[in-house]
């Protein structure tokens, strides 16, 4: 007799403890075919699909606004062969289950096995095949969560309402004042839990310095990447310099700086749908031309709702930028796992939309100081205001004989580049010439 198959949350694509169920496209009890899909659930970033992993009777184990740990069970596809269960409608409740054997180790979340950790707690101790919070552990060591830890939890669907099942309340209104709860969508819920930790496990400072690039605008539209902006150009140099400034892509822990070995720069995106921040991996590596078209990306697939949970993981920087809604300085906050965030504003200048930007990056003060955080302020200005001073527009392909040879990556052609003290080299891959800032990485 075949086995029947069960069907979990996969935690490979999901950064959350939690899911919720939004929909099931299929009643219980219904056949399903391979690949049909079944269920709509919805992460602290988008709404993810699950598909039938086989053919067979799919049967609840949670109903649609139900609340499951990643990892957990939310159905049964039986197969064909077994007897067919009858056939219902929505399922309110799941069914109980009788014990299953054989499986994986306990999984904890992150910040429980920091918690575990810290409390000398072993993952052999809790049930196989359960996922673990950070609460979890300190029951089981004995101990009560402290303040800020209680905060970092995911709050009950009554909690996030402002009240408790006993009428308690985690911020209190104002006494003799009528107040009318509105649920907040969860993921404005999950985003404020990932700040409150980066704020609870960081010392955050911030430095700002003022960037007169009057033309980078333009040479953002004649390097034909209007759509990505700026911050095309932002990402392309931020990404490079952290090579050179590694402890603003690092997260401090315990008394030690854990210095990433990838930078991937998350960008934030807030068009009226709310705010998604998602990640260009490897961003170090990548051409800025690569680099906008990746943006371009993001902005139609949020345009569409359709951006996916692995699209927003793995971030080590964070660029997030509000020029755009006349905004000049702003307090940028820490994401948790990173150590720095660079916020961009901006002032019109003049009629004409010359801009001078303000570049205000917030740091995480065990890991580095102010100085060292202007110093690749002042890095980053001075590369946009050569890329501002370049007036004529650098071709795809090979240059002519008589035209100024250019970076390939880059987009500095040789007289900006020797004000950089940079030399260019003939490159066959990719084909044309190469700065020396762009082989050194930073």
């Amino acid at each position: 007799m075949a086995e029947t198959i069960t069907v979990t949350i996969p935690h490979e694509t999901v950064n959350d403890e939690t899911v919720r169920i939004l929909s099931w496209k299929v009643a219980s009890g219904s056949r399903v075919e391979k690949e049909q899909f079944i269920c709509e659930v919805e992460t602290s970033k988008a709404v993810m699909e699950i598909h039938a992993p086989d053919g067979g009777i799919v049967q609840y184990a949670a109903a649609v606004g139900d609340e499951v740990p990643v990892g957990s069970i939310i159905c049964e596809i039986i197969p064909a062969t077994q007897k067919e269960p009858e056939p219902t409608l929505v399922a309110t409740q799941p069914e109980p289950k009788a014990p299953v054997t054989g499986l994986p180790p306990a999984r904890l979340t992150p910040l429980a096995r920091k918690v575990a950790a810290e409390c000398g707690i072993d993952q052999a101790a809790f049930p196989p095949g359960t996922l673990v919070r950070s609460s979890d552990v300190l029951s089981k060591a004995g101990k009560l969560a402290p303040k800020v830890e209680a905060g970092l939890e995911l709050p009950t669907p009554n909690q996030q309402s402002g009240t408790g099942r006993e009428g308690q309340s985690e911020n209190a209104p104002v006494a003799g004042v009528p107040v009318e709860w509105v649920d907040l969508a969860r993921r404005k819920v999950l985003e404020g839990r990932i700040l409150r930790i980066g704020r609870a496990a960081c010392i955050q400072s911030s430095v700002t310095l003022i960037c007169r690039a009057p033309k980078l605008r333009a040479r953002v539209d004649k390097l034909g990447l209007s759509t990505a902006g700026p911050n095309a150009l932002i990402i392309f140099e931020v990404a490079r310099l952290l090579h050179k400034y590694p402890m603003f892509n690092a997260l401090y822990d315990r008394g030690r700086m854990g210095r990433y070995r990838e930078v991937n720069i998350g960008w934030a995106i807030d068009g009226g749908q709310g705010l998604v921040v998602p990640v260009i991996k490897h961003a170090d590596q990548k051409s800025l031309r690569e680099i906008a078209s990746i943006m371009e990306q993001h902005v139609d697939a949020y345009v569409d709702n359709s951006l996916a949970p692995g699209d927003f993981l793995g971030g080590t920087f964070t660029v997030s930028d509000l020029s755009g809604d006349g905004v000049s300085l702003f307090q940028p906050l820490i994401s948790q796992g990173q150590s720095a965030i660079l916020g961009v504003g901006s002032d019109i200048a003049s009629e004409s939309g010359e801009q001078t930007l303000h570049l205000t990056l917030a740091f995480d003060h065990q890991l580095a100081e102010g100085r060292r955080a202007a110093q690749l302020l002042r890095d980053l200005s001075g590369r946009l205001k050569v890329h501002a001073e370049i007036e004529r527009t650098p071709m795809d392909g090979p240059h002519s004989p008589e035209s100024e040879p250019f970076c390939v990556l880059c987009q500095r052609d040789g007289s900006k580049l020797r004000k950089l003290g940079a030399i260019l080299v003939k490159s066959e891959i990719p084909p044309g010439s190469v700065c020396s800032i762009c082989l050194a990485g930073y």
